[in-house]
């Protein structure tokens, strides 16, 4: 009976041993899924630190952005990475290079699946566009991921589910950011890249300080125009480039508003710039600077496209604008007796310009001085070379002095124009330099006829004499009417003298 007990006991004591050992292998599995986590933290900790993982951070560079990429040596300390220099050449000509690259990685995210990437930034950035060059041999297809380095490693497979996939940057700040593509530059401004993470396609941006360099020279300027960068707002997608706003100064206060984009495949650009307070006179040559003064406001549109030059137009207003020494207003203060024409304010001037092949194609213009005149129309520039058709409106009062002004000149029709005005034609052609006009010929005309046909007292005043003086001589045009009252004789060379003033009116532009 004891043997018998004793043999029974034996399976029960072998049947223990088993479960203690399925129990210890349980919970060692237990365990090390507990602590793959931080064994896989372990290992990327190892290995970020390696040479390897440097040359792969190059190549992962190189493969993404289409170029070559040189990365130095990186520097740990604790969690916190420095690289002195980081540059990349891409096939499609840009030069990037950034010095003082610093980040922070979050170990502890690695655990939630995430890479984690905070505190980024760079001393210095700069990119510069060249010609473009073919890409070594480079295959944006051979992108390598972060999780393909546990694959190629020897990292157990059960732990390499643990390696994260996803991806997020808190931002990226540079100290001082330089762009150069041709005669365009940036230069010290700050950088801010807005955060990102896996699967978005566009990052926010924004510029703060710093100059635009253009290569823009305005007239009787040395050196190209250079703006102050205050500030702008972008968007940099995978696509295109979106340009929220900025804001730029010039000298005093002048300042220019723009947004606009970029697509990147096309080249298609647009901008739209709304400028104030711009000084006229940094872009008008000696001659005008002495004839208008001002300062510009208005919009200008401008789009473009790869190897295509750019396309323009503005619609622009002249604020505090000023119009002296010009020809036609000294001959305006003779013929009206009137010397708000010798330095004529301008209350309104706006205009809109449209290039046209070789040609500038300035319209709707518009220039008034309140209570004195108002002129409506269009002006063509081509090279120094120039052609208006304008319509000029004056109060009554203004040409009273002139003989026949107001029966034989101004006599036009302008609907659209202010009520309480007469009108008449007036076209402009010549150069800029010299542009000669046609209304100074037709009130000769007009005085000429009044002579004829009107009663001799209404030919009188400082404008009659003015006009008279080339053809009747000093002595005659002071006295028109006695003239007239004269002998047969002096009636007849009269007669003779008014018809000489019709025909010489009779070209548009005669020469001086």
């Amino acid at each position: 009976m004891q043997r018998r007990s004793r043999t029974s006991r034996r399976p029960s004591s072998s049947f223990r041993w088993l479960w203690w050992l399925a129990g210890l292998i349980l919970v060692s599995g237990m365990v090390l899924v507990l602590l793959a986590p931080s064994l896989v933290t372990g290992y990327i900790r190892s290995y970020l630190r390696k040479d390897e993982f440097r040359q792969k951070a190059e190549d992962m560079i190189s493969a993404k952005l289409g170029g070559k990429a040189r990365v130095a040596p990186i520097i740990w300390n604790d969690d916190t990475a420095s690289i002195t220099d980081l540059s990349l050449e891409t096939a499609s000509g840009w030069n990037v290079d950034a010095g003082g690259v610093h980040l922070a990685l979050d170990f502890g995210a690695i655990r939630q699946g995430t890479w984690s990437i905070q505190n980024t930034g760079a001393d210095d950035l700069t990119l510069r566009l060249k010609a473009a060059t073919p890409a070594d041999n480079l295959d944006a297809a051979g992108f390598t991921r972060w999780d393909s380095m546990a694959e190629e490693s020897s990292i157990p497979s059960f732990l390499r589910r643990y390696i994260p996939t996803e991806t997020t940057i808190s931002g990226f700040d540079v100290h001082r950011f330089f762009v150069e593509q041709g005669a365009w530059r940036i230069a010290e401004t700050q950088l801010r890249l807005g955060s990102w993470k896996s699967g978005e396609t566009s990052v926010s941006a924004r510029l703060n300080g710093g100059t635009l360099q253009t290569p823009i020279t305005a007239p009787e300027q040395k050196e190209p125009l250079k703006l102050d960068l205050a500030q702008a707002t972008l968007r940099l997608g995978d696509k295109q480039l979106q340009l929220s706003d900025a804001t730029l100064r010039w000298k005093q206060d002048s300042e220019a508003t723009l947004r606009g984009s970029l697509k990147y495949e096309t080249g298609i650009w647009q901008t739209f710039t709304h400028v104030k307070a711009v000084p006229l006179d940094e872009f008008l040559d000696t001659v005008w600077k002495q004839r208008i003064s001002g300062r510009i406001e208005g919009d200008i549109e401008v789009t473009g496209a790869k190897n295509a030059p750019p396309v323009w137009k503005a619609d622009l207003l002249l604020k505090d604008g000023m119009l002296t020494s010009l020809p036609i207003l000294e001959k305006l203060v003779t013929y009206t007796n009137t010397p708000r024409f010798k330095r004529l304010v301008l209350d309104i001037c706006s205009a809109s310009f449209r290039p046209q092949g070789d040609s500038l194609r300035i319209e709707n213009i518009i220039v008034q001085s309140n209570g004195l005149l108002r002129i409506e129309g269009t002006l063509t520039i081509r090279g120094r070379m120039v052609d208006g058709d304008f319509m000029l409106g004056v109060t009554p009062e203004t040409v009273r002095g002139i003989p026949g002004a107001n029966s034989r000149v101004f006599v036009g029709n302008n609907p659209a124009g202010p009520p309480g005005m007469q009108w008449t034609r007036v076209r402009i052609a010549g150069t800029l330099d010299a542009p000669q006009e046609d209304l100074s010929t037709r009130l000769i005309g007009a005085a000429g006829m009044s002579l004829l046909l009107d009663t001799p007292g209404s030919v009188i005043g400082k404008g009659a004499e003015t006009l008279l003086k080339p053809v009747l001589g000093e002595g005659a045009a002071q006295m028109p009417g006695k003239v007239i009252e004269g002998t047969n004789g002096v009636i007849e060379n009269t007669v003779k003298a008014g018809t000489g003033i019709i025909n010489k009116v009779l070209p548009i532009f005669p020469g001086k």
